[in-house]
């Protein structure tokens, strides 16, 4: 009275389906056996009768197991109703023994050996206890080794969000503290201090809160949509002195939105591709627009590429895209049009 663990598709192979009834028939051997030993033997072809309709049984409940655990594979998803997948299991553990064994009771058992089974005989009862224990156990395996597989799985992502997250401070830190940036900073700010010493003290001020977010939030997997954008404005208004009228930015953010949360220096990312890898002059201004639409939120820039660009690592976007695979269902959208470059991360 074994039932099967394999998946709900696998009950239209071919291959399981052969290997699957095989196992029953030399299973069936041994239940046999066990009836035929306390049957009466002056029965005409007792022990064929015997082996077939412990072959139905077994076949019936093996059979509809298979079935009916598919259909719980397809209405329940382990990483959000484990519970409820394990209580639809239990269900079917003891609800299709005993459907089965009343319908073989009643209709095959009768239709093979001529005379009715009685349904109060112990031995009657102790094979229905028998298959409702197999079924039970074997349909808790199968949920445990599912959970056991998603919970390895979680913390394989876990690890490789990790990895990602490194990735994302290392490109981040790159980006702000390389030696090209600091030398523009630095020659900014020379010349801040001599035209416009307030300007410079405010440059300053800016460009540490820049740092302080930075090392602060490292470590976090996602941070306040507010907290980000109060960060991107300390990091806009750095790249505004430097650019001046060329670079162009708005912000329009419902408030409904700041309450949701973002990956980590996921924005800032997003700007830094904008100002990284298009043209940013007088006659051909930059603007960055920063808003929230649908439970997204959204950075998209005028077009206009430069020619020649050093070779991009692909960390950016490619880093916020995985990082939205595991914290999100929701995906990451880029449009691509011949003025316009937008991308939308889903708010969280």
């Amino acid at each position: 009275m074994v039932v099967s663990l394999a998946h709900h598709n696998k009950f239209y192979n071919k291959r399981d389906i052969v290997i699957r009834h095989l196992i029953i028939f030399l299973l069936t051997f041994f239940f046999a056996g066990l009836a035929y030993a306390n049957a009466p033997k002056d029965t005409p072809y007792l022990f064929f009768k015997v082996y077939l309709s412990n072959f139905i049984y077994i076949a019936i409940i093996w059979n509809m197991n298979i079935y009916l655990m598919g259909l719980v594979d397809k209405w329940f998803d382990v990483k959000e109703s484990i519970a409820k997948k394990l209580f639809a299991a239990v269900i079917i553990a003891f609800s299709l023994p005993i459907i089965s064994h009343l319908t073989y009771s009643s209709l095959v058992f009768p239709l093979i050996n001529g005379f009715k089974c009685s349904m109060n005989d112990k031995e009657n009862l102790i094979f229905l206890v028998v298959a409702i224990v197999i079924t039970l156990l074997v349909n808790s395996i199968y949920i445990s080794i599912e959970f056991f597989n998603y919970w390895r799985k979680t913390l394989t992502e876990k690890e490789e969000l990790k990895r990602n997250n490194i990735a994302a401070e290392f490109e981040a830190l790159k980006n702000q503290i390389n030696p090209h940036f600091l030398f523009n900073c630095l020659n900014t700010l020379s010349s801040l201090i001599e035209e416009n010493p307030k300007t410079a003290t405010d440059f300053v001020q800016k460009l540490s809160s820049v740092y302080r977010y930075v090392l602060a939030n490292k470590d976090k997997e996602t941070v306040l949509l507010n907290e980000e954008l109060d960060f991107i404005k300390s990091y806009i208004y750095l790249n505004k002195i430097r650019f001046g009228d060329n670079l162009r930015t708005e912000i329009d953010v419902n408030t409904d939105c700041l309450g949701f949360s973002i990956p980590t220096l996921t924005l800032q990312m997003l700007i830094e591709n904008c100002i990284k890898h298009n043209v940013i002059s007088q006659s051909k201004p930059l603007q960055i627009y920063i808003g929230c639409v649908d439970g997204y939120v959204y950075v998209k820039n005028n077009l206009q590429p430069k020619i020649l660009v050093g070779e991009s690592s692909g960390i950016g976007l490619n880093n916020i895209i995985s990082r939205y695979d595991y914290l999100s269902k929701k995906e990451v959208i880029i449009e691509k049009t011949e003025t316009e470059f937008s991308v939308k991360v889903p708010l969280i």
